[in-house]
């Protein structure tokens, strides 16, 4: 990208919108929140099928190790955010999310000190993960950054939130302290989310953005704990985490930073072209004629395809019954709507 540009009213907007934030952050989280008493008695036997003592302990690990290394992402965003002049998103990164995020790791690190793990292993552990570099694959300016926060802090909330329900059983108080932080994360994803719209809203060019994040989207831990990182995959469906609702919220994630289906529509069109995926018999650059008919009107057909895919159709017009024109016309559209979500390829609603 080789300028980063915005009305100055965006810019108004999102100083305000940070203005808030600041003065009303909700109920953050407090050191004696977790000072309780872990009870590890039941919890490796009431693991689920398949999740071993290994695995439970790994889970927990990459939790720790990820939200340990705040200060590093601090540095990442705000010299990226001076970089671009996002006085903004410097305000927030420094003053709300950096506070918020230096307890997020102990909640993972009292739950290993129950489990037996000596308090100077995990500091170790914690030191070398702090002394690594986070490497951002993504793009600099403001949009790639809100975009990737948006993203990461969505995986986050949704891992802590497995963790949370694999230690309710046995270990109530840990699971209490685990959705504790899952929230702050729920808010944090929210907050990025708006910035994110706020910027397309005001540039709907940069859906072009927005979609190069994602084509680029690495987690943290490939580069900080990537031993860890690397087994996620295989933990989440053991924890009874579902591909299906991840593609669902996503979808309504990004959507909400659309605005509309056609914009969706030309993120996912521009998604799939970096990608080289098929739709259908055909690959994305052999649509662009037909996209662009009628102002645009095949992005909001893809758009409107992709959100039907992920069980989300109520969010655009429902189709009308009445025997007119335009009733015909919606069905018939309706009915090439749904042929193109079945071409879908996972890889563009995912």
């Amino acid at each position: 990208m080789d300028a980063y540009t915005l009305p100055e009213a965006a810019y108004r907007r999102l100083e305000a919108m940070v203005d808030r934030i600041e003065a009303d952050p909700g109920r953050s989280l407090r050191p004696e929140e977790f000072d309780v008493d872990l009870d590890t008695s039941r919890v490796l036997s009431s693991l689920p099928p398949g999740l071993t003592e290994e695995d439970f302990v790994g889970i927990v690990k990459l939790a720790m190790l990820t939200e340990c290394a705040t200060d590093t992402y601090v540095h990442e965003i705000s010299s990226r955010a001076r970089e671009f002049r996002a006085s903004w998103l410097e305000r927030f990164n420094e003053n709300v999310w950096k506070p918020d995020e230096y307890l997020h790791a102990e909640p993972f690190k009292r739950i290993l000190l129950a489990l037996g793990f000596s308090e100077a292993e995990l500091d170790r552990e914690i030191e070398e993960t702090q002394a690594r570099e986070f490497e951002h694959v993504g793009g600099d300016s403001p949009i790639h950054v809100t975009t990737f926060g948006m993203v990461q802090e969505y995986l986050t909330d949704h891992w802590h939130g497995l963790i949370s329900r694999l230690l309710r059983p046995s270990m109530p108080a840990a699971a209490a302290m685990t959705a504790r932080i899952k929230q702050r994360e729920t808010l944090h994803m929210l907050w990025y989310r708006d910035m994110t719209a706020m910027q397309v809203e005001a540039n709907p060019d940069f859906v072009r953005e927005v979609a190069d994040e994602l084509n680029r989207f690495r987690l943290p831990g490939n580069s900080l704990i990537p031993d860890l990182q690397s087994q996620a995959e295989r933990w989440m469906p053991l924890m009874g985490g579902d591909l299906s609702r991840i593609v669902r919220e996503m979808v309504r994630l990004l959507h909400t930073c659309a605005g509309s289906p056609e914009r969706l529509g030309r993120m996912a069109m521009e998604l799939a072209s970096w990608k080289d995926v098929k739709l259908g018999l055909l690959r994305p650059r052999h649509l662009d004629w037909a996209m662009n008919l009628r102002g645009g009107w095949g992005y909001g057909l893809v758009g409107e395809a992709i959100l039907e895919r992920a069980g989300c159709s109520y969010l655009f017009k429902a189709q009308p019954k009445e025997e007119t024109r335009e009733g015909i016309a919606e069905r018939s559209r309706a009915l090439v709507r749904t042929w193109l979500s079945k071409q879908l390829p996972v890889s563009v609603t995912a």
